[in-house]
């Protein structure tokens, strides 16, 4: 099982990859696994959570170092404590009670403000107009408030349910694939849109579950044999169930935020928040160094932690031309064009790697091949990677030679 892939935001940048653990080889360590994945989200994913510090001032104040030290930490470790019931309450799997009554709260302010306002007004012009508009912007604020709040925080609990279920569902491609369907801000900002997209995730978690009855046992079967085939039976069976019940989790979801996004106009949940404008920056290798950004890197490093190297450490990355080749610190990742894995391997099983012509598929001519020579390899010892530019097959070769180095440097 693999855990982990913990969103922080609504953006694409913004996801955590967390790993617990190892492998789970036995069925006591998958569910131990399972719920300490479903916990690790729970505890992550907040919505407009806010914890207030306040600053320390001390004047003609003697102590020495040890002593400033541990009142300052005592310091913040309370106000750390105190904001712990505000952090609760921002949950997304609680469905952010806070924020609900917050916006509720906004609306009821609203509601007797908004009338006040038009009726100096209408005194001070003496025009009752502005008192009865005053009346319905004020109507229209709480009723604004309390529906958007409510379907907000309904729209929190299932989309909290859906990626709980998608763990539970023991299919990590499944749960990627989901993930970049995944409703992220502008996707749903129309009642009619959101239910457009909630058809859509209905109908793509029906034909999940159907065609994993099928798939899961013949890839269980291609890496296990029998056994495989009868756990991928096992699987599949599961997900017939659960990813249908996930599609309508989904598509539930989309509605009740397409409906607050009708309901806020041109916005939508979240609208009022900080939202990032460029990718998070890219830190390199084990140490997690600290390099001047590079766009093209923290575009990568956010591509690499919705994939199959989520939780690793990003390297570097190679732009091939519609294709990528995305570096870890353990593995190499090769994605298509259309972002699906084509090659996954770790550098420990390398035994090196050659730069040189091979013949092209249709035998038209000559191309640069990368060839990958792997130890310990089933079904055959050689991957070979393709490119029509020489300085790309170089540069490729290059890094992966980079990446064994590290692997071997930190056995």
């Amino acid at each position: 099982v693999r855990k982990g892939d913990v969103l922080i935001g609504d953006d694409v940048t913004g996801v955590l990859g967390v790993k617990i653990g190892g492998k789970n080889r036995t069925a006591s360590a998958v569910i131990r696994g399972v719920f300490k994945s479903i916990l690790v989200d729970s505890l992550l994913r907040c919505d407009g959570a806010s914890m207030n510090f306040s600053g320390v001032g001390l004047r003609n104040h003697i102590a020495t170092t040890s002593q400033l030290k541990t009142y300052i930490g005592h310091h913040y470790l309370s106000l750390l404590k105190s904001n712990v019931p505000a952090l609760l309450g921002s949950l997304a799997a609680f469905g952010n009670p806070v924020g609900l009554i917050r916006g509720f709260g906004d609306g009821v302010t609203d509601f007797v403000n908004e009338p006040i306002k038009g009726l100096k007004k209408s005194v001070t012009e003496l025009d009752p107009t502005h008192a009865v508009t005053g009346v319905a912007r004020g109507t229209g604020s709480l009723a604004r408030h309390t529906v958007g709040g409510i379907v907000d925080s309904a729209s929190l609990l299932t989309e909290t349910f859906s990626k709980n279920m998608a763990v539970l569902t023991l299919d990590r491609k499944y749960a990627q694939r989901r993930d970049r369907f995944k409703t992220l801000p502008g996707t749903s900002t129309t009642f009619v849109k959101g239910v457009e997209s909630g058809v859509e995730k209905l109908l793509r978690g029906v034909a999940e579950g159907v065609v994993g009855v099928v798939r899961a046992p013949m890839r269980g079967a291609e890496k296990r044999g029998v056994e495989g085939f009868a756990k991928g039976i096992g699987k599949g069976l599961l997900g017939l169930v659960v990813k249908p019940v996930i599609g309508l989790s989904d598509a539930a979801t989309d509605v009740m935020v397409g409906v607050k996004g009708a309901l806020d106009g041109d916005t939508q949940r979240g609208a009022n928040k900080v939202t990032q404008i460029r990718p998070r920056r890219a830190f390199y290798g084990h140490d997690r160094v600290l390099r001047p950004y590079q766009i093209v890197d923290a575009i990568s490093a956010a591509i690499m932690m919705r994939t199959r190297l989520a939780g690793e450490n990003y390297l570097t990355h190679v732009d091939m031309g519609g294709r990528v080749a995305i570096l870890g610190v353990k593995r190499f990742l090769l994605l298509g064009d259309d972002g699906e894995t084509q090659l996954l391997i770790r550098f420990r099983n390398i035994k090196f790697i050659e730069l040189r012509q091979v013949p092209k598929p249709d035998e038209s001519g000559m191309e640069w091949g990368i060839l990958i020579f792997l130890k310990n390899r089933k079904h055959g010892d050689i991957e070979v990677i393709t490119t029509d530019n020489r300085e790309i097959g170089i540069d490729l070769c290059t890094k992966i030679k980079q990446g064994i180095s590290l692997s071997a440097a930190k056995r």
